[in-house]
């Protein structure tokens, strides 16, 4: 691609600082990229050397269009603002450390102010880290792995939010079955009665966390409401590192649910699923630089883990996925370290990355591991999980590698409420691929 300074948007451009060249491809949403660009790719253009008054003067600009605005959002000194227009989706942002005006264009995105719901329902929210089979040596063999993650959100309206789907190896029938019986019993739905997930969220696209919802609605598709779908995975011309799972998750979600609503998730977006609030803290286009907007600025992968903030009842859960030191340095150098104090944390990377810094920032008094607990403590680890003990209070930190739990999400913090074992051991190649 020719990088050359020429707006594309239907949206006004910033008349102020000056436009970078080209625009950074930040990704589609469940089309598949691996041939290259596609006709649903977000993209972003930046605008360098301006102003918090250059990003007002731009904002007045836009309110003079048709524009329908639905998101005005001010974190620590960087702004955020979304709207539709000419049929589009639109977040801007002005990224204070930076002086940069930043706008995405997202175009499969469901319009934020409609993706969202606010309801107060009559359940008490639970949080249900899964626990999901690790190798008990903390192998990756031919029938195990080491790795792979699931959380369930009970909603107050009876619906759920789920985060990933873990490994295929991790989906014995058993385990598969067994998943889907805690689905109902959580959710107190009869036999022959649908299940409702309000949102699937997937962290990143590796294989250990996107393929096991593979089988889930090969099996029971009809038997859920899938409602909604999200996340923030990176253009493929970008990063080749999603796994072909996540690739088999977009189709088998247009596939089964062709009417689903999605959202591509940009740092800056907030609104509320029932009674949660959601927040995203990091997206990875967030790293992209203005002198190159062809290259992206993650060796890692896993650095493309999309963080989002979750408050339910006042009290905040960090979802990290699998992210790693270098979002950590963005962070420290771009980002607002100030805002990510929650009251839980979900340790990143199974506990395989080395995070001080942001393990300070969130200083968390209850943790929870995609992991066993033999896992986290193992020689090459156990340094790590210190990082986050030395914030947890009164031993609250467990591993989902050794029982699924569930925790009340309260007023005055989160009241375990159920515990039960793993569910399957190893893969019992009951299905493949």
């Amino acid at each position: 691609m020719e990088m050359i300074k020429k707006w594309l948007f239907d949206c006004p451009q910033p008349k102020c600082g000056e436009l970078a060249n080209g625009y950074y491809n930040v990704g589609p949403m469940l089309a598949d990229d691996r041939e290259g660009p596609t006709d649903e790719d977000s993209r972003m253009h930046v605008i360098t050397s301006v102003t918090l008054k250059d990003y007002d003067e731009y904002i007045s600009e836009i309110k003079k269009t048709d524009a329908k605005f639905y998101l005005d959002n001010t974190v620590v000194n960087d702004r955020y603002t979304g709207f539709e227009l000419n049929g589009k989706q639109y977040i801007a942002s002005f990224i204070a450390k930076r002086g940069e005006i930043r706008v995405i264009e997202d175009i499969a995105s469901t319009a934020l102010d409609k993706f969202g719901y606010n309801v107060q329902g009559e359940k008490s929210t639970v949080l249900y880290p899964y626990g999901l089979y690790h190798d008990p040596e903390n192998q990756n063999t031919d029938c195990t792995i080491n790795c792979g993650m699931v959380y369930f959100i009970r909603l107050s309206d009876n619906s759920l939010f789920v985060i990933d789907a873990g490994y295929y190896f991790q989906h014995s029938m058993e385990a598969t079955e067994g998943m889907w019986k805690f689905m109902h019993d959580i959710t107190g739905t009869p036999d022959g009665e649908k299940i409702r997930i309000s949102c699937w969220y997937y962290t990143h696209g590796h294989d250990d966390h996107t393929d096991g919802c593979l089988r889930l609605l090969t099996l029971h598709s009809d038997e859920i409401i899938l409602e909604r779908v999200m996340h923030g995975f990176p253009s493929f011309t970008h990063a080749k590192g999603a796994s072909p799972a996540s690739f088999r998750m977009k189709e088998t979600v247009k596939e089964k649910y062709p009417d689903i609503s999605c959202l591509q998730l940009h740092t800056g977006q907030k609104f509320n699923l029932a009674d949660m609030t959601v927040e995203v803290i990091y997206a990875e286009e967030d790293t992209a630089e203005a002198v190159d907007l062809e290259k992206i600025n993650i060796r890692d992968f896993n650095g493309t883990s999309t963080i989002i903030k979750l408050t339910v009842k006042g009290k905040t859960m960090m979802i990290l996925g699998d992210t790693n030191s270098e979002t950590e340095a963005f962070t420290e150098k771009y980002g607002n370290p100030e805002i990510w104090k929650s009251d839980m944390v979900q340790v990143a990377h199974h506990c395989f990355n080395y995070l001080p810094k942001m393990y300070k920032w969130i200083d968390a008094p209850f943790a929870s591991v995609p992991h066993r607990k033999e896992g986290a403590y193992r020689p090459d680890n156990i340094h790590k999980i210190q990082d986050v003990l030395q914030y947890v209070k009164d031993d609250q930190v467990y591993y989902s590698g050794d029982a699924t739990r569930g925790f009340e999400i309260t007023e005055n913090g989160f009241k375990l409420i159920h515990e039960s074992p793993v569910v399957g051991k190893e893969f019992d190649h009951s299905w493949m691929h």
